[in-house]
């Protein structure tokens, strides 16, 4: 039996209207339902994404070594990179023990009893800290410098090379480290051969530059893109395939022309375009350049030294003092000495080696916001000022004066 033709009894219409109408309007209702459902969620998921940003905000800054305390000490990085630390070796032992024994007083010792005092005027005693620096900071046994048969001899160049970057670290750690600014109760590291050396007696960025490959220019803490600086481009016309090798410098012609004003400020890396420099993106490059590899030499982002609300002031909103922008400052003052007195003064072991190396921040940092070869000065180890240093700097380079908190 079929009911397709049959008409419809009285009043069904209307039902089925109104029921058609009260489906419509569930609809509407659950629809507008769903949408406020929606539009909660959305602002909930907003807030909370808001919550975790600055939350991993919050991460990123807990995690940052404010403190200023040594994370991975010489012997801790010496095994990550898989090195052994040197040690004097038994022919040396044997010789110095000789040595020793007929000159308990030391003969020819000229840098350590000056700037260290008369305590180092027993053999004893300076072959207690060239065990304890030379050998491992530079993985070299005592041979390597000294005649075995006569330590106070100089008849061998490393020893003259030896000498003069001692007194390049005294002066620079009386002059540089010593004034570094820094919050009450940070620790004061010092200077040593592995600071800058890590084990390893050739200087860490000189045979890389003569074959600039990927995988030499990564040991120069920058393994993104970028440009050779002017400094590099001029001298040695470094490229990769046609291609500019990631930016590895930060020391070239306008750093090593910055100087203080008459209050004392220096701007290493100005962006900031006025009518005596002119707007361009080639100083903004330059500065984003050195900014990034500051963040890849102390592994750090930008808010280790920076206020992101406003990137110039050393203040955050909250009224506390960025203390690493103050001391990032200084210590590019010491890299701009370094380029301008020191390396240009250092003697060669072999003079027939180009003179390539710069200083920069992964010199000494090599991902750490404190040198893994830096120390603690021990007793008796903390230099004292002279007033006739063997090697003078070349240039008198005023430390600017410090940025610190307001009083």
């Amino acid at each position: 039996m079929s009911f397709e033709n049959d008409p419809a009894p009285p009043g069904a219409v209307a039902v089925y209207d109104e029921r058609q109408r009260q489906i419509l309007r569930g609809e509407l209702v659950g629809l507008v339902a769903m949408t406020v459902l929606a539009l909660g969620g959305v602002i909930a998921l907003s807030m909370a994404l808001v919550d975790w940003r600055a939350f991993q905000g919050w991460r990123a800054e807990s995690t940052y070594n404010y403190a200023g305390v040594q994370q991975i000490d010489f012997v801790e990085y010496l095994n990550r990179q898989k090195q052994t630390i040197a040690q004097p070796s038994a022919e040396a032992l044997q010789a110095y023990n000789a040595w020793q024994q007929q000159n308990p007083q030391t003969v020819n010792v000229q840098v350590l009893t000056k700037y260290l005092g008369p305590q180092y005027n027993t053999t004893a005693k300076v072959f207690e800290y060239m065990s304890k620096y030379f050998t491992p900071g530079v993985g070299q046994s005592c041979e390597y410098c000294h005649n075995l048969q006569n330590f106070a001899a100089y008849d061998k160049p490393q020893k003259t090379v030896a000498k003069a970057m001692l007194i390049m670290q005294f002066e620079l750690q009386n002059k540089w480290i010593s004034s570094i600014p820094r919050p009450a109760g940070q620790p004061l590291y010092q200077l040593q051969c592995a600071t800058c050396h890590y084990g390893k007696a050739q200087f860490w960025n000189t045979d890389q530059k003569n074959v600039p490959t990927i995988e030499n220019l990564a040991m120069f803490g920058i393994a993104g893109g970028g440009n050779p600086t002017q400094y590099d481009m001029k001298h040695y016309g470094i490229t990769l395939n046609g291609k500019p090798p990631a930016s590895y410098e930060i020391v070239d012609d306008k750093l090593l022309a910055a100087r203080p004003d008459a209050e004392g400020n220096v701007n290493y890396f100005q962006v900031t375009a006025n009518k005596d420099t002119p707007a361009g993106l080639n100083d903004t490059y330059r500065n984003q350049a050195a900014m990034y590899h500051m963040n890849t030499a102390l592994a750090v982002g930008c808010d280790f030294c920076h206020y992101g609300g406003y990137f110039k002031s050393y203040v955050l909103e909250d009224g506390t003092f960025k203390w690493p922008k103050s001391q990032a400052r200084h210590m590019l003052g010491m890299v701009q000495d370094i380029a301008i007195n020191w390396f240009p003064q250092m003697p060669k072991a072999d003079p027939t080696r180009g003179n390539l190396a710069q200083p920069n921040c992964w010199m000494c940092h090599r991902g750490n916001v404190v040198p893994p070869g830096a120390y603690l000065p021990g007793e008796g180890e903390v230099p004292q000022k002279v007033s006739d240093p063997e090697i003078k700097p070349l240039v008198d380079l005023p430390v600017p004066a410090p940025k610190l908190p307001s009083q």
